[in-house]
């Protein structure tokens, strides 16, 4: 092979591969845009349940889907929250998941710990937090109860509170 060749080749290497960083550029977009419409999906299955649970159930009068919040450089985005300013005086973070990883639930607890500094105006109610998912195995459930999380899930045909009856809800409001 002479030196010009060898120089061809490793030119047409070169294109090939910035073509192949293109198309998997473009399918990690593709595929990221994928998992945020499943999400968004799966959000909208879920919410007439929750609004059922979380206004019926829990006494709730607000029910707000997909809050967003920016303050001092930190951004959340809640999947439901839930609150009442009138004698309950009591907020509900809700996520949802298709199907929940551990990793979900470590990082729903480091959002509610964070609630009241992003959400000021709550920080003076009880605050409890609920995970609803298609997915979620034994191990997951009990974990959520002992961390004293409220659990929804799908159970024939309806999306349903299955916290066991020796759940005790944590409040994740500010000490008083």
């Amino acid at each position: 092979m002479t030196d010009q060749e060898l120089r061809d080749l490793v030119a047409e290497n070169s294109r090939s591969i910035k073509d192949i960083e293109k198309i998997v550029k473009r399918v990690s977009m593709e595929v990221g845009w994928i998992g945020n419409t499943f999400g968004r999906f799966t959000e909208g299955l879920f919410m007439p349940s929750l609004e059922k649970i979380l206004q019926k159930d829990f006494g709730l009068d607000t029910v707000a889907p997909r809050i967003q919040r920016r303050q001092n450089g930190s951004f959340v985005e809640l999947d439901v929250l839930a609150f009442s300013n009138t004698g309950k005086n009591t907020a509900v973070v809700v996520e949802i998941k298709s199907k929940l990883r551990d990793d979900d639930i470590k990082d729903f607890l480091n959002q509610l710990e964070n609630f009241a500094k992003l959400f000021p105006e709550h920080k003076d109610k009880k605050l409890f937090g609920m995970i609803a998912a298609v997915g979620i195995t034994a191990e997951q459930k009990a974990v959520m109860e002992r961390l004293g999380l409220y659990v929804v899930r799908i159970k024939d045909d309806v999306f349903t509170l299955v916290s066991s009856r020796k759940f005790k809800p944590k409040d994740f409001g500010l000490k008083r």
